[in-house]
């Protein structure tokens, strides 16, 4: 299907060049349909703040909650920021299995959630009401800031035309489903079989240019912690 080594799934509007990248979501599928995508965004069926991203047009359109359409030992690297967290925890080990089973012997498995410890250490530490415009409301106290950092549930109803709304309940990937501290991300590497598995820092990684695909934002200062493994040469005996 492709000749490209290195993996990103789950890519949004990061999109480098040398990764097969991968999404499944509305934004991505529009993009291939630039006149569809204005018309939805006259009509209001797509809100004017999604309608406006900058998609690449070249995205791979799937369903990562599915097995995935790839050889067995294909890739090199696998990459996926701020992905597993939408998914149901059975689902995330599904795919943790799937990404084992298409890197080759060797490969690098990294990827990127929100930090569940630094969440807790920062409702339990006291509330600092930092501005942050990733979200769309600034919480006023510790527990809206701890309900906002974990992602369960919007403040409020989603907006919009009700096929929006409808493509929201039908998808639900926008909100988080399970959370992870190192530990646990961790455990769940090794359950699916990889070895020498790290909590990694920004841009500290076994895959090389990690700096073309990895994005600071959502990694710096508790929004986010990196986990990295890598499948063994040989299948390791029990």
């Amino acid at each position: 299907m492709t000749n490209l080594k290195k993996l990103n799934l789950g890519c949004g509007s990061k999109t480098p060049n040398g990764w097969l990248n991968v999404d499944g979501s509305w934004n991505a599928w529009l993009a291939k349909y630039p006149y569809l995508r204005k018309l939805l965004s006259l009509t209001h069926i797509v809100p004017k703040k999604q309608s406006g991203l900058p998609w690449s047009r070249d995205i791979f359109i799937y369903d990562v909650r599915k097995p995935l359409p790839f050889s067995n030992n294909s890739f090199s690297a696998i990459y996926a920021s701020h992905l597993l967290e939408h998914l149901y925890l059975a689902e995330a080990k599904n795919l943790l299995k799937e990404c084992y089973r298409m890197l080759e012997p060797n490969g690098v498995l990294r990827i990127v959630v929100p930090d569940l410890g630094a969440i807790i250490q920062e409702y339990m530490g006291g509330f600092n009401p930092v501005s942050d415009s990733s979200y769309s409301w600034q919480a006023s106290n510790r527990a809206d800031r701890l309900n906002q950092r974990l992602h369960y549930r919007y403040p409020h109803p989603v907006s919009g035309n009700y096929i929006y709304k409808i493509y929201n309940a039908l998808t639900d990937f926008h909100l988080h489903k399970w959370n992870y501290d190192a530990e646990s991300l961790i455990y769940y590497f090794k359950w699916a079989g990889f070895i020498e598995t790290d909590e990694m820092q920004l841009f500290q990684s076994r895959i090389n240019g990690i700096e073309e695909i990895e994005n600071p934002e959502v990694i710096l200062n508790g929004a986010g912690m990196i986990i990295e493994g890598v499948k063994p040469a040989a299948p390791i005996s029990s």
